[in-house]
């Protein structure tokens, strides 16, 4: 068998283990299981986004080289 079978043949063996595999989850999760997951992410992400009137990302400090404006080196 040469190499483009054998990569053929192993693309083929990764579809039908991923095709399992969704299968598989859709069939064994239940769907109430999946409904709390979504919640619980969704409350995460909420909890970390910053309080309404607050910057998301603060201005940044002046740097001690542009501070420096004395010429007398």
């Amino acid at each position: 068998m040469n190499a483009a079978g054998r990569l053929g043949a192993y693309a083929a063996g990764l579809a039908v283990v991923f095709a399992g595999s969704f299968a598989a989850g859709g069939a064994l999760v239940p769907y109430e299981t999946v409904s709390a997951w979504k919640q619980q992410a969704e409350e995460l992400r909420m909890d970390q986004h910053p309080a309404d009137g607050q910057e998301e990302h603060p201005a940044p400090a002046e740097s001690p080289e542009s501070a420096d404006t004395d010429d007398d080196h």
